[in-house]
């Protein structure tokens, strides 16, 4: 074939759609204007790189066979059903074939299987290797491992899609509590049983691997595994100025950026816990939470569902170790932390008695200022604070805490205003009488 016929081939090539490029005596002229791209094998991920003496070999786990002696050779072989991997040898150990299309060298004959399911990598190499000295004394066989192996792992109890899930061995239990949606509102964290091979084979608790990334608490999964997610023992409530987990969150407000102050939600609780141990799961306390007045409500037996208040001091029990306040809690206790109250109340003769945002450092004149100032009657010299219950005397200006409740009174009798008002209104009226009468008479 001349040149023109080949540029004019090409051309019509160009005109076509890339899937439909003529061939030249068996050469595919794609192949001519794309160079070939090596296929890039995608790994995946695991969380470390997998240790030979470690990671033990299964069905379906892919190997790169390296031969290495007076010849060396490699090929790729897949972990049998039976647990076998073969030994391939060269077509001719001299003048091996050579495939023109994929540009490797080919070896197909397979002279042997051998067993190394349940073997470790190391172990496998060593077992291989006396295997090859069968054809060559002095070869050495090293194993890679190229690609894992597709476990089936069943997950079971309350989670919220219960069923048979594909894993790989380097997937953890909670992995695969993720991939069946989830545990259900009732699923418990803490006692997760690993059951392999019929027989119990791991606790796993979720929560103390995600609290204090506790690796022996979330093991890795093996083909044929049952993962079941029993009921929680007892569940606890934690409402007030905590940060919360999950949907517990304190929030951000879209429309003020403001943060919302409280969270509440529903944790499992454990034998033994108790309030700190459950606050903290609750995601800690917040800088305004009131440590002096928090409290636990507990269910009193045969009442109708009334519970009782508990107090506790956690103030006591963060700063000072003070274990008496930190009780154990029970199913279905109740944990308040409550917000300090930020806000000082003015109230009484002033112009705009209410609410205000309380600020450190400020004294009482401060806030019946930003209150409007004393109204037309308020008597600013027998101010009064009410503070916990208690009234204190608020001459001397003092400083004021959260929750502190400023009352300007009246003043109970105003002389000047007073005088002035008598006589506008029974003293003129009076002397008009007199004069009236004093006029009658004459």
């Amino acid at each position: 074939m001349n040149y023109f016929v080949l540029f004019a081939l090409l051309g019509a090539g160009y005109a076509q759609d890339a899937t439909t490029l003529p061939s030249l005596g068996g050469v595919n002229i794609q192949s001519l204007l794309q160079p070939s791209v090596p296929n890039v094998p995608s790994l995946i991920g695991v969380e470390s790189p997998i240790i030979s003496e470690k990671y033990v070999l299964m069905p379906g786990d892919k190997l790169l066979v390296t031969v290495i002696g007076k010849l060396t050779f490699s090929y790729q072989s897949l972990i049998t059903y039976e647990g076998k991997v073969t030994i391939n040898l060269p077509l001719s150990p001299m003048t091996p074939s050579y495939d023109v299309t994929s540009q490797h060298t080919l070896y197909q004959d397979v002279v042997d299987a051998v067993t190394v399911s349940g073997l470790t990598l190391r172990e496998a190499q060593d077992t291989l290797t006396r295997a090859m000295h069968k054809y060559f004394k002095d070869a050495e066989v090293k194993l890679t491992l190229i690609g894992l192996r597709s476990a089936i792992v069943f997950v079971t109890g309350e989670v919220q899609n219960p069923g048979a899930y594909n894993a790989s061995p380097v997937e953890r239990v909670s992995q695969l509590v993720a991939r069946a949606g989830g545990l259900s509102p009732l699923g418990s964290k803490t006692k997760i049983s690993l059951i392999r091979g019929g027989l119990p084979h791991a606790n796993v608790d979720i929560e103390r691997f995600e609290n204090e990334g506790d690796l022996n608490a979330n093991p890795f999964i093996e083909s044929g595994d049952v993962i079941y997610v029993p009921p929680v023992e007892g569940l606890v409530t934690v409402r007030g100025a905590v940060f919360g987990r999950g949907e517990y969150r304190i929030r951000a407000s879209a429309l003020t950026t403001e943060k919302e102050r409280m969270s509440e939600g529903v944790y499992e609780l454990k034998p033994g816990e108790r309030v700190f141990d459950v606050i903290r799961k609750a995601g800690g306390i917040t800088p305004w939470a009131d440590l002096h007045n928090c409290y636990v409500e507990r269910l009193v037996l045969n009442s109708g569902g009334k519970r009782q208040r508990i107090p506790i001091d956690l103030h006591r029990v963060v700063f000072e170790q003070d274990s008496s306040q930190n009780i154990e809690l029970v199913n279905a206790d109740i944990v308040v932390v409550p917000p300090v109250n930020a806000f000082v109340y003015v109230e009484g003769e002033v112009n705009k008695p209410g609410s205000l945002l309380y600020t450190p450092n400020l004294r009482a004149g401060d806030y019946i200022g930003q209150a409007g100032g004393p109204a037309e009657n308020g008597n600013l010299s027998g101010v009064s604070i009410i503070r916990n219950g208690k009234r204190l005397p608020g001459k001397h200006n003092p400083v004021l805490e959260p929750g502190d409740i400023v009352i300007v009174p009246r003043y109970g009798i105003k002389w000047w205003q007073d005088y002035v008002n008598i006589i506008a209104d029974v003293g003129i009226p009076t002397v008009s009488l007199i004069l009236t009468i004093i006029a009658l008479q004459r």
